[in-house]
């Protein structure tokens, strides 16, 4: 039994050890010094919409942060008490945790964006016309 025993600590020392010269092993498709991959134990989520002309999103946060990348068309944005910032393909912005901010099309245009979070949601409320139809920073 004793034997039985240290064969499996042995066993679960190496398999653990093992594991941690895999994932400090340095990635041939990395150059320049190591390249570490996070595991936080919070999984991303990644949305693909389309807004239409007008459409946004209503305020909210998201409690491990948002990135948001325009594919195609023009997005608007903002952070709450900041100006609407017009996004085009290609550009990204970064809301990090718990800001308060909206996204969607620009008025006149839609757009198409990935979405990055982690962790939950907080919705609040719509986003006036009046807030939507400022005029962006550029």
């Amino acid at each position: 039994m004793r034997k039985v025993y240290t064969l499996c600590v042995a066993l679960g020392t190496f398999a653990g050890l093992w594991m941690m010269q895999a994932q400090e092993k340095q990635n041939p498709n990395f150059t320049g010094g190591n390249v570490t991959k996070l595991d936080e134990g919070t999984k991303a989520t990644i949305a693909h919409f389309r807004f239409d002309p007008g459409s946004r999103t209503k305020w909210h946060s998201h409690e491990g942060g948002q990135i948001i990348l325009v594919e195609e068309g023009v997005a608007h944005t903002q952070v709450k008490g900041g100006p609407v910032i017009e996004l085009k393909a290609g550009e990204t912005t970064y809301a990090g945790p718990g800001v308060v901010h909206w996204h969607g099309a620009a008025p006149d245009k839609g757009g198409v964006q990935y979405n990055v979070t982690r962790g939950g949601i907080t919705w609040l409320d719509e986003v006036t016309d009046k807030e939507f139809r400022a005029t962006p920073k550029k």
